[in-house]
């Protein structure tokens, strides 16, 4: 995804001029350089320069927008502004920080850090009780290993992958194996002895055509999640094992959202920005991920109940798999902020839930509906989460001291 405008000082008293009509500039002093200045749930954003100023635009409108403002040694911090007449001066100093800062009234334990300077982490999949880490040598695509570590990221053993997969992802499947994805075929990662090999290639075609949409199975039943409309309409069913009998449990329709995302981007078309800007796609998948995203919701279980975690109404269902209902309870979200994610990531091993709200982890109490803060974690540029036992794990992308971005995984014990 394409980057928003970014607007030079050159171009200030143009950018200035042109904006008073459709658009509001926001610009300030962080008083530090390579300040990372995006739009919360976006890639788009701008840095600061050398004396710690920034500028960018924003088109004119009564919704919140959330800025985030990271650097490397310093805390994270949002700002919640609303784009409505044409400028918006923010000017003020980062609070320095270190990973065992406890900023918000949380604390993590036992933070560890594996990175490897000739390498780059694309993926990690936790399966067995070992963590599973994808990387890929820099610059090019054949190059791949799988590392093979314990929970506590001790190296045990190193798959290394024939140049002819090109590697994309690594998952742990609704049948709990865990499967290499690459360009063209799906590799299990098997464990024979003392070490894990990969083995039983399959058609990537095939793979994805049997298991599109499972989320979990069940000894009675397999359990569907049929995304319409570019996830706006979610449709929950299961099929019974023995009948076939298929069976909708739940759907959540958010069609204002996604009628309200093509009312932007024709907006956007009628109101070209100077200079070009971003395009009508890029457009539109800025004000998806940033104002419009979907609810996500989620359906889980754990010892024979049912988790419905329906963030349209706002409430938490519970079912036995008879579907009699077990009870139900009102969300209490960590902000009402529109531009928070509804994302819900769940322990398998310990079965509790878990949501993320800028860099605090939130645990959901799913008979109260209450979220309460149990670790912070630096989540802006993570591409990956996921809770085990207790304990985070993150494939995260941040700026070293030469403004290099740098992938490493991170472990943050919660529990």
């Amino acid at each position: 995804m394409k980057k928003l405008l970014l607007i030079t000082s050159l171009l200030m008293l143009c950018v200035m001029s042109f904006a008073q009509n459709d658009y509001s500039v926001v610009k300030g002093n962080v008083a530090e350089k390579n300040v990372n200045i995006s739009i919360i749930n976006t890639s788009f954003g701008v840095s600061s320069d050398d004396n710690g100023d920034f500028i960018m635009m924003l088109p004119k409108m009564e919704n919140k927008v959330g800025l985030l403002f990271s650097c490397i040694g310093y805390e994270d911090t949002l700002v919640s502004v609303v784009p409505n007449r044409d400028t918006i001066n923010l000017n003020f100093k980062l609070m320095e920080t270190s990973y065992m800062l406890d900023a918000v009234g949380v604390g993590a334990d036992k933070i560890r850090h594996y990175s490897e300077p000739s390498y780059v982490i694309c993926d990690f999949e936790i399966y067995d009780d070992k963590v599973f880490i994808l990387q890929r040598k820099w610059n090019t695509l054949k190059e791949s290993r799988i590392l093979v570590q314990d929970l506590w990221l001790y190296p045990i053993d190193t798959i290394n992958i024939p140049q002819h997969i090109e590697s994309e992802k690594i998952i742990t499947d609704c049948t709990e194996n865990c499967q290499l994805i690459g360009k063209d075929s799906v590799y299990q990662i098997v464990r024979t002895d003392d070490s894990y090999k990969l083995m039983f290639p399959t058609e990537k075609e095939r793979y994805n055509k049997v298991l599109n949409n499972i989320i979990f199975l069940t000894d009675k039943y397999i359990y569907f999640n049929e995304l319409v409309m570019d996830g706006y309409i979610s449709n929950f069913f299961r099929i019974k094992k023995e009948s076939k009998e298929k069976e909708m449990m739940f759907v959540c329709n958010d069609m204002k959202s996604y009628r309200d995302i093509k009312v932007e981007r024709q907006w956007h078309i009628d109101h070209p920005m100077l200079g070009g800007g971003p395009s009508a796609d890029d457009w539109e998948r800025f004000v998806k991920f940033a104002w419009y995203h979907t609810k996500d919701n989620h359906l889980d279980i754990f010892d024979k109940t049912l988790y419905y975690f329906d963030h349209f109404n706002g409430k938490i269902l519970r079912y036995d798999e008879g579907m009699y209902k077990l009870g139900e309870c009102d969300i209490v979200y960590p902000t009402k902020e529109d531009f928070w994610r509804y994302k819900i990531y769940k322990d398998k091993a310990f079965g509790k839930f878990y949501t993320i709200f800028g860099s605090v982890v939130n645990e959901i109490d799913v008979e109260t509906g209450k979220t309460t803060a149990v670790a912070k974690a630096d989540s802006w540029l993570t591409e990956k989460i996921i809770i085990y036992k207790g304990t985070l794990y993150s494939v995260t992308m941040r700026r070293n001291a030469l403004n290099e971005f740098k992938s490493y995984i991170e472990r943050i014990e919660i529990d």
